[in-house]
């Protein structure tokens, strides 16, 4: 669309295409997490994961991560781990 000034403006699909979008290709579930592992969990990946990663332990218990070697490393740590229970 262009403004009566001469100005054009972006539409909508060029607008959302310009826009990053993190990809999360892995995803581990669980079953069960014991409460005391929660944080535990999420420092681990904030010190250790090399990619994005993200957590969901209110609705549902997953965590993604973009990066394959990331995902591999948390399921070895965690995956395991007293109280937690992988689906």
């Amino acid at each position: 669309m262009v403004t009566d000034k001469g100005l054009r403006v972006a539409s909508v699909n060029e607008i959302l295409a310009t826009r990053a979008r993190a990809t999360f290709s892995y995803r581990i579930n669980f079953n069960n997490i014991r409460q005391g592992n929660v944080a535990p969990m999420n420092e681990w990946c904030e010190t250790n994961c090399q990619g994005l990663w993200r957590s969901e332990t209110y609705h549902a218990l997953y965590w993604q991560f973009e990066d394959e070697r990331d995902a591999t490393m948390f399921m070895l740590r965690w995956g395991q781990a007293e109280g937690n229970r992988l689906k």
